[in-house]
């Protein structure tokens, strides 16, 4: 009797350690391809964060940009603090002379191959009116080789652009499915961080889908991460656990000083236009031209830090007035720092472009800047809004 109870106490036990064990292969089976950063380590073929750096460094470029700035030189007035981000003889407000001076403006972002044949997609605010592109490719040993890159297509709705360099056999990149992100999920960053550390790697987990980010008149349904993203990360790739693209990084918040909130354009938002971009951009230019209302100004915000260092009002300072634009004929000067804007304040570019898109073509606004310490309010027209083309062969 007791060796008829041992064995039933056995084959139970048996059979719960069966059930456990065919239970744990269903889920295994019934699971998607994204899981968690805790089970990113059990899962098959899931692969460790320097196996994805190894695998994925490489279709990771590093692209620095030059453009030719002209400007009159009124330096004899005013102290200029911008002067060493945008060159020499910015006025803070106006001043006298014009004599006419030049300098190359550098920047840096970063890239992503999508072909073995030289193929590159970053965003377009990368390099965005700029006058030479240049592409930094890393070989497995660690060396990098330059290329003069030229622009296939760009897209400012999506803030995406296909560059291309005259190269072949490269590593590209494979496209994950971003639908399928999970909040929690390993997120691998590579880039060009502060345009000098090629070829990063940052690590972190998908922190929220479908972001809602507006920058500078784009918006995009973002993903979210708190993998370390910083100037330069821009165009560069989110991969997912297997080392699949499931981003293209677009930009730390610019509304707030937060470590931890990066974002990323989402792969399946652009893989069509993308591919369309390469195959048929007269294509993408029909159906990305939109209509913007341009002040025809170029700015850049005066934030807090600066107020402080600098003694100057927080809002937007104008770098550049363009000749006939609405602001020019309002009077906007190059040095004015806009305060205000339709009697709503403007701290930076963002609070300006969301009053400006409340605005009806034709309608007269009141516009208050500060001129050399002095608060100058001013009438500006609100004008009919451009086609704009975003798409270059």
């Amino acid at each position: 009797m007791r060796f008829s109870r041992r064995l039933i106490a056995l084959g139970a036990a048996a059979a719960l350690l069966l059930t456990a064990a065919f239970s744990c292969m269903a889920m295994a089976e019934s699971s998607g391809k994204h899981f968690s950063i805790v089970e990113a380590a059990s899962q098959e073929n899931a692969l460790t964060i320097p196996e994805i750096a190894k695998k994925c460094r490489t279709s990771v470029v590093a692209i620095e940009t030059e453009e030719t700035v002209v400007y009159n030189d009124n330096s004899g007035n005013y102290y200029n603090p911008f002067g060493s981000m945008f060159g020499y003889g910015y006025p803070y407000g106006g001043g006298y002379g014009n004599r006419q001076r030049e300098y190359t403006q550098t920047g840096a972002g970063s890239g992503v191959i999508i072909s073995e044949d030289g193929y590159i997609v970053t965003n377009n605010h990368v390099i965005a009116g700029v006058d030479k592109i240049t592409v930094f490719v890393m070989d497995d040993n660690g060396d990098e080789t330059t290329y003069e890159a030229k622009l296939i297509g760009s897209s400012e709705s999506n803030d995406i652009a296909v560059l291309k360099i005259d190269a072949q056999g490269l590593n590209a990149a494979a496209f994950g499915d971003s639908d399928q992100l999970e909040i929690g999920e390993l997120a691998v960053a590579i880039g060009n961080p502060m345009g000098s550390v090629h070829s990063s790697v940052t690590a972190g987990i998908v922190s929220a889908t479908e972001r809602e980010l507006t920058i500078d008149d784009v918006t995009i349904s973002a993903i979210q991460t708190d993998a370390a993203i910083n100037p330069g990360n821009s165009g560069g790739a989110l991969f997912d656990s297997f080392g699949n693209v499931i981003g293209i990084v677009y930009a730390k918040s610019s509304s707030v000083s937060i470590e931890g909130i990066g974002y990323a354009i989402p792969v399946n938002d652009v893989k069509e236009l993308i591919t369309t971009m390469i195959t048929n951009p007269e294509s993408v230019r029909a159906q990305t031209q939109g209509s913007q209302i341009m002040l025809g100004i170029t700015i850049i915000d005066v934030t807090e830090e600066m107020s402080r260092q600098y003694s100057l009002p927080v809002g937007v300072y104008i770098r550049e007035v363009s000749d006939f634009s609405a602001a020019q004929r309002a009077g906007l000067t190059m040095g004015d720092i806009i305060v205000e804007f339709a009697g709503k304040t403007v701290t930076c570019a963002d609070d300006l472009n969301a009053i400006k898109a409340e605005q009806t073509p034709g309608d007269i606004v009141t516009v208050k800047v500060d001129r050399n310490s002095r608060i100058v309010t001013l009438e500006l027209v609100i004008p009919q809004p451009t086609q704009v083309e975003t798409v270059t062969e």
